[in-house]
Order: structure tokens, then sequence, then C-alpha cells
């Protein structure tokens, strides 16, 4: 690690930090200006209309400061590229409600462009079955953090949380510009944090959600490009999972339980990993750290399935699994809707 680099990610998290926090309360009187506001609905947990647009802010910060103090390299320029294009989509579906067809086009569409790029998840021998599985992958996670931005600062800490982490494993590969590129994006992610938390007087908006699932979805996929970077067959495979677990644990989730109920997926409801949590009788800002904490223990099982001997990397993610499997179905029985 050297004090160059120390230098730089110090220098570019806290201008994103900075950023963010003088944008975030600009872009929420905006919003409220025009109206772009979340107002309360049955199947959603905020009890006071509140101002959206907060993703215009990350995105502002986020592009900013890479472009004055970031010197990206090739896959660093088409992941900020692709997710830009996916802030776009969601903006629209902001201002103008599309359908989730449309959004998953517009996924797609993103997803390809990454792909088409190179940036591809070796999970297998075969390079059509990876882009497959990366499609899946960009299409999912954008989703997952979506619908993770289910309560007050809960996708912004976890996305934070899972970029922190992402930068360590660049760090680890000593993929230096991505490491400051993932500093800028958590420091961005925090300034927008302190008017996110509860009680939260701005929200990211699909165009936050759907920007902060991509970048960190493509992120993953750069961690696994050129040489010299860590041949772990464990690694690759275990390390984006688990630093994005919460997402996908509440997604698989609520996915499932929906299905079994005859509930589209795609339907807005109360019925997360975090709602459950309060149905159990914790207040929101413990359940949402709660949550954080997932964050924390599995990203730094990621570290350790990077770095430890491939024996004690299976055990800890066999003993990990079934503790997630246990968790989902007590989950699954907390009754979060009445009859």
């Amino acid at each position: 690690m050297t004090q160059q680099f120390l230098t730089s990610a110090t220098l570019a998290g806290v201008a994103a930090l900075l950023a963010s926090l003088a944008l975030t309360p600009a872009v929420g009187a905006l919003a409220r200006r025009i109206g772009v506001v979340a107002k309360p609905k049955i199947d959603r947990w905020h009890t006071k209309p509140t101002a959206m647009l907060g993703g215009v802010a990350i995105v502002i910060t986020v592009t900013g400061v890479l472009m004055a103090l970031v010197p990206l390299t090739r896959e660093g320029g088409v992941v900020i590229a692709a997710s830009v294009a996916l802030f776009l989509v969601g903006l629209a579906d902001d201002f103008f409600q599309i359908r989730p067809y449309q959004k998953l086009i517009g996924q797609l569409l993103g997803a390809a462009v990454v792909v088409s790029f190179g940036l591809v998840l070796p999970w297998t021998s075969y390079s059509t079955i990876n882009v497959l599985i990366t499609l899946f992958w960009l299409v999912g996670i954008t989703n997952a953090v979506n619908m993770l931005d289910n309560m007050d600062g809960l996708a912004a800490g976890v996305s934070a949380i899972a970029a922190a982490f992402l930068g360590l494993n660049f760090i680890a590969n000593q993929q230096w510009a991505e490491a400051v590129m993932l500093a800028a994006f958590a420091g961005a992610l925090i300034g927008f944090l302190v008017y996110n938390h509860y009680p939260a007087s701005i929200f990211m908006g699909d165009c936050g959600s759907m920007f902060v699932g991509f970048f960190l979805a493509s992120s993953a996929l750069v961690s696994g490009t050129g040489g010299g970077r860590s041949r772990s067959v464990v690694a690759v495979l275990a390390v984006p999972v688990l630093v994005l677990m919460v997402p996908i644990f509440d997604t698989t989730l609520v996915t499932l339980m929906r299905k079994k109920a005859g509930r589209a997926a795609s339907q807005g409801g109360r019925d997360h990993t975090s709602h459950r949590l309060v149905a159990l009788g914790l207040s929101e800002r413990r359940a949402v750290w709660m949550l954080y904490t997932f964050a924390v223990l599995s990203g730094s099982l990621a570290m350790l399935a990077r770095h430890a001997a491939l024996k004690v990397s299976l055990l800890a993610i066999a003993s990990f699994t079934i503790v997630l499997t246990l968790l989902g179905v007590y989950l699954a029985r907390v009754r979060v809707y009445d009859e």
C-alpha cells in the first residue's frame, strides 16, 4: 500500500463525502419543489411524504469526483458509464413510473454493455455460461439493492459497507485506481446517509438504487480481470457473493415468500428482512444496525475466504450458509401481514 495511494484514496473519499453533504439537501429541496415526493402507501414503510431523487446527488458526486481526481482505468470507465445509464433508467421511473419490463430492458442493455467489454464472472470454463451468469448477476444485484431500499438508511449503509470491502479486495489485488474509485463511491454514500438515516429527510429513489446496485455489481467484476490477481477458486466464487450477501439474502427471502403467498415478486410490501426484524420487537433503527452488522460479518468472511487456506475457507462458508438458512427459515415464519 503506497503513500500515493493513501493520499489519493483519502482525498477522493473526503471530497465525495463533503460534496454529498452539500448536494443532498439541495437536491431534496428541489425534489420537494417540483413534487417528486414519496407519499405514504399501505405497502410502503415510511409514514410521511419524503423527498426523492437523492440518487441525483450521489451520481453527481461520484462522477464529479472521479472525473476530477481519479485516473480511471478502462474497466473503471465502463463501470461508471454503464451505471450512469442505469441511473437514467431509474430517473425515468421516478418521474414517469415506467413498467417493470421496461426497467428490465434497460438493465439488460446496461449489463450487455458491461459484458461486451469483457467484464464477466469467471465461474466456469465455458464463456457462454459465464456471460449468462454475469447478466443474471448484474440485473439481480441491481434489483436486490433496489428492493433493499425499504427502510431509512438501509440500502445506503449496506452499500457503503459493501463498497468498503470491495475496496479492500482491490487493495489486495493491487488495483489501486479501482480502490480509489470505491473510496469515492463510499464517501458519497456516507454523505447521503447523513440525511437518509432514521428519520430520513430524503430517499435515493429508483435512480439512486439502480445506480448504486449496478455500480456495486459491475465493480465486483473488475476484481476478476487482469493479470496478477488472486487465483483462488474460492475467492473468485465467494468474494462477490459474500460482500453483497445482505441484498442477496433479502431478495431471496422476499421472492420466495411472495411466490408462496401468490403475490408478484416485483410488488411492494412490508415483508422484507428489516420489516420482519421490527415485527420481532426491534426498533427500526436497531433492525437497520443489525443488518449493517450482518453486512460487516459477511464482508469479513469474504476477506477470510480470499486469504485463508482452502479448508478453512470452505468450513467458514459452509457454517455461514447453515446459519443463513436457519435464519431465513425463522424469519419466514414471522407474521408481517394480518390474515
